[in-house]
């Protein structure tokens, strides 16, 4: 079973793709952005990220650390406990520590948590609320607040800050049905590269527990 932090993780990280500086320039409106910063889905991408978790459960807050590349329909995604790789429907997820290798798929019901199910059917899942210009780091930002489309759905509010001058995300926030708060930071976003395919192809280690979910 996919993990919540993992859940989250993919759920979020499902938006971030940045926007091609030579689309064409259209008239700005919450839908318009959050078309512009989808619409190179099929493009590739890599990043370091900061995530934090807190609630008002429990004191503190939880920090994780790792990086994204992803490619089409394709992911890979490392933290210092998890490498999660996705090919279409399909998601491994390593955990090390355990010696066991999650394999699942994704189905209509999951398409919350998978980078790439998630671009062809965002439309279903959120709704482009408001945008107001904002100043992040001393960089003019765009601020894109998304509701989900589906009144109980696991994220209940989700914010994306976009550059405004080439609309790559760089800071995320995302509040679930438990008031579990989720942020975000993005940093070395670099998009259009090549990345090799075997970053996306997973070689299943010795000695590990094979847990297969695919129905």
């Amino acid at each position: 079973m996919i993990s919540y932090a993992s859940r989250v993780v993919l759920v979020l990280f499902g938006f971030a793709i940045s926007f091609s500086p030579s689309t064409p320039a259209q008239v700005l409106s919450p839908e318009s952005l959050l078309e512009e910063v989808v619409s190179l889905y099929q493009g590739t991408m890599e990043a370091s990220f900061v995530h934090k978790l807190s609630s008002e459960l429990w004191e503190g807050s939880r920090t994780l650390t790792g990086s994204i590349q992803l490619s089409g329909d394709q992911y890979r995604i490392e933290t210092l406990f998890e490498i999660i790789i996705g090919r279409g429907d399909e998601v491994w997820i390593y955990r090390p520590e355990d010696q066991q290798v999650l394999i699942t798929s994704v189905e209509e019901s999951d398409l919350a948590y998978s980078p790439g199910a998630l671009f062809h059917s965002y439309e279903k899942l959120y709704r482009a609320h408001a945008y107001t210009p904002e100043t992040l780091s001393g960089i003019p930002h765009f601020r894109l607040e998304l509701h989900p489309a589906e009144e109980n759905f696991l994220i209940r509010s989700l914010t994306l800050w976009l550059k405004a001058d080439d609309r790559i995300v760089t800071r995320l926030v995302a509040l679930d049905q438990d008031e579990t708060r989720t942020e975000i930071e993005l940093t070395d976003m670099r998009v259009g590269i090549p990345i090799p395919p075997e970053t996306f192809e997973f070689t299943l280690p010795e000695d590990v527990e094979v847990i297969d979910l695919r129905s």
